[in-house]
């Protein structure tokens, strides 16, 4: 009976997932709110941080989600699936104007907040996505 199964030519390139999706990581800033706080419903009214996330689920597949990171509680990590290496300038948005897939993300995001507004005391119109570097996983 075999003890495993070895494979001497593989190769992994970080940051990868096995089957070859890149992953680009990004960071998620809520100015002067308690990540922490936020992260639930409370009282039947969605999470900020949720509504956020699926904005930008709308553009990418989220592989990883972090947590409230460099000692601070106003900024999260995340990293989306790239097919063919990390997401270019395009008109994401059908808008006719190109934008960097950062600020797409960000304009998905006050986009919706523009229509519900406040939720649980902070408006995701003040959030903003920006394109971060890693060289390890979250």
């Amino acid at each position: 009976m075999p003890t495993g199964i070895t494979k001497t030519h593989e190769k992994l390139v970080a940051p990868a997932y096995k089957n070859g999706v890149t992953l680009q990581f990004l960071t998620i800033s809520f100015p002067n709110v308690d990540l922490t706080s936020k992260l639930d419903r409370v009282s039947g009214v969605q999470s900020p941080v949720v509504q956020a996330l699926d904005a930008i689920a709308q553009l990418a597949s989220i592989e990883i989600i972090g947590t409230p990171r460099y000692a601070t509680t106003t900024t999260l990590s995340i990293a989306v699936a790239a097919l063919g290496g990390a997401f270019g300038t395009a008109d994401y948005d059908g808008d006719n104007s190109t934008e960097t897939f950062p600020l797409a993300c960000q304009q998905a995001i006050v986009a919706i907040a523009t229509s519900t507004g406040a939720l649980q005391g902070y408006s995701n119109t003040l959030t903003t996505v920006a394109a971060d570097v890693r060289g390890v996983a979250l």
